[in-house]
């Protein structure tokens, strides 16, 4: 699976495919997401979608509800990590649970300390 994995840059220019394929298989898994030294990857419809951490500018922790549930305030839903780029693309992630959420905000973090981390309405209105 990953040795024959095909990937695809969120943000249209490619980067060079040796180097996209050894972060891959040395990166970190946390849920379905993974972690490498130079770009975070997650499934797309049928490739490995990738996004250098030094394009990321903002990423928040979202929760969305599951349709068909009854209360809002169960905690039941889906966690995103949403990433804003510098060009102010928002790219939701789906992580699954909170702490794969949490897990993954912390290893963005390490990977680029100038990622702001964390919604708010002021940082909304800055980097969109």
């Amino acid at each position: 699976m990953k040795g024959n994995a095909t990937f695809e840059y969120v943000l249209g220019v490619e980067r060079e495919e040796r180097a996209v394929r050894r972060d891959f298989m040395m990166a970190k898994k946390v849920g379905e997401v993974r972690y490498g030294k130079y770009f975070l990857f997650y499934r797309g419809m049928d490739k490995w979608m990738y996004i250098g951490y030094d394009d990321i500018v903002w990423a928040y922790r979202r929760l969305e509800g599951i349709k068909g549930k009854q209360r809002k305030d169960s905690g039941d839903g889906v966690h995103f990590l949403m990433l804003v780029t510098k060009e102010k693309k928002r790219i939701g992630v789906p992580v699954g649970e909170e702490g794969n959420a949490l897990a993954g905000l912390e290893i963005i973090r390490e990977h680029n300390k100038y990622i702001d981390i964390g919604f708010s309405r002021d940082k909304e209105e800055r980097y969109l």
